[in-house]
């Protein structure tokens, strides 16, 4: 009987992180997951009783051997991209700095497998401090001696969230003309194609979901199921506001990449089935601040 793989889960109380970990759990894999918080830990319970609690990126002795006698490590560690969530470390911290230890601790243990969701824009060539920190750890991983493989999402759909609150607000901001593409997908079915890389895979995946829509088409789906009006901001009105003196550097860097995928197409390799329309008809408008 073939023995059952050990996978380390990296950032399992997330959006992302917790769907791997459901699915993983459903599927027999013997799970360790890594979480920050109290309220992480309780989450994960049900699913896993090796859990390790612990800030990757400021408390590297808290994780040290964390992926002692484990085969596979998934990584869905990363800072909130979200307008309306404040961060209180930086992206360079979370995004790289949290991975980057927990890649030296992969090494020392001769880990066979290492995946890493990353982000869609992080071969630009600006740097953009939201993608750059993934550029940076992407860079870390290739130049370890691990197989892996780099999972590029376009995008979440429970990432687009923030127009759907700014929407209950009466506003869908569209900077541009709105002709920019997307297939932005699912946190569920980006979490069933982690999963199928689990154990062999290419190095580098961008990937979407099953429509490819304008992102004025989005806005008017989101009008549609929420209401509000939708504004178009000219590109250089964008810029010149992203040109004022950042009294919130977090906030500034998140418009700044916000700003610069809305503006290019973004399309990855097509999975799952669920589609934009059918994530805004499940949405609870009462649960928007």
């Amino acid at each position: 009987m073939e023995e059952r793989k050990k996978i380390l889960v990296a950032g399992a109380s997330g959006a992302l992180g917790f769907e791997i970990v459901k699915f993983m759990s459903e599927k027999g894999y013997e799970l360790r997951v890594l979480t920050r918080s109290d309220e992480g830990a309780k989450k994960l319970a049900p699913y896993c009783n090796d859990i390790w609690q612990a800030d990757a990126s400021k408390e590297p002795a808290k994780i040290e051997n964390i992926s002692a006698g484990i085969d596979t490590v998934v990584s869905a560690l990363g800072n909130s991209v979200s307008l309306f969530t404040p961060n209180k470390e930086s992206f360079y911290e979370i995004d790289y700095q949290s991975n980057k230890n927990l890649l030296q601790d992969a090494k020392k243990n001769n880990i066979k497998r290492f995946v890493y969701i990353s982000i869609k824009g992080a071969d630009s060539n600006k740097d953009y401090t939201v993608a750059n920190a993934h550029k940076l750890f992407e860079q870390e991983l290739r130049a370890s001696s691990i197989p892996h493989t780099i999972i590029r999402p376009v995008g979440f759909f429970s990432g687009i969230h923030d127009l759907a609150i700014m929407a209950k607000r009466n506003v869908i901001p569209v900077v541009g003309d709105g002709s920019a593409k997307t297939n932005s997908i699912h946190h569920k079915d980006l979490a069933k194609v982690v999963i199928r890389y689990v154990d062999s895979g290419p190095e580098l995946i961008e990937v979407g979901g099953p429509k490819i829509h304008t992102r004025l088409e989005m806005a008017e789906m989101i009008k549609e199921a929420i209401g509000g009006n939708i504004i178009k901001i000219p590109e250089i009105v964008a810029d010149a506001g992203l040109a004022m003196p950042k009294f919130f550097e977090d906030f500034h860097d998140k418009l700044d990449y916000f700003k610069y995928i809305t503006t290019r197409d973004m399309i990855g390799e097509s999975y799952g089935t669920t589609t934009f329309k059918e994530y805004l008809s499940n949405l609870d408008k009462n649960q928007l601040p």
